[in-house]
């Protein structure tokens, strides 16, 4: 009895955890230390936007469904997409916790030039 009592925990524990890896969030908005960058990423959509001199933040240029790769990983993600010729990776090491040490964009010219931000992402 007691070898069935641990392994049926055991799954429980096991259960609860997947749904707390793969859970759906709802929308992350990241931006690079000075603001460069900014982008909201929603159900497989990716919108980047940029503040005009009044602060007032429009949307430049947005990607969703098949224009997107995601990897999954156990914790995070790391979705990639091209915009104007250049290879956008966006690395989220873990959705739970932001972290800007973990976290970054890395932007890739046609030429191979790559330009890496630190994000600084939170939950919307």
């Amino acid at each position: 009895m007691k070898i069935s009592s641990a392994l049926g925990f055991l799954g429980l524990l096991l259960f609860v955890h997947s749904f707390n890896s793969f859970a759906s969030s709802g929308p992350i908005e990241c931006k690079t230390a000075f603001g460069e960058k900014s982008f909201v990423i929603e159900d497989g959509r990716i919108s980047f936007s940029k503040e005009d001199e009044a602060g007032v933040s429009r949307s430049i240029s947005s990607v969703s469904g098949d224009s997107v790769r995601t990897h999954t990983k156990h914790l995070g993600f790391t979705k990639t997409l091209y915009i104007d010729g250049n290879k956008h990776r966006i690395n989220v090491q873990n959705s739970q916790e932001f972290s800007e040490v973990n976290d970054y964009l890395s932007i890739t010219s046609p030429k191979g030039h790559e330009m890496t931000y630190p994000l600084n992402c939170h939950s919307a």
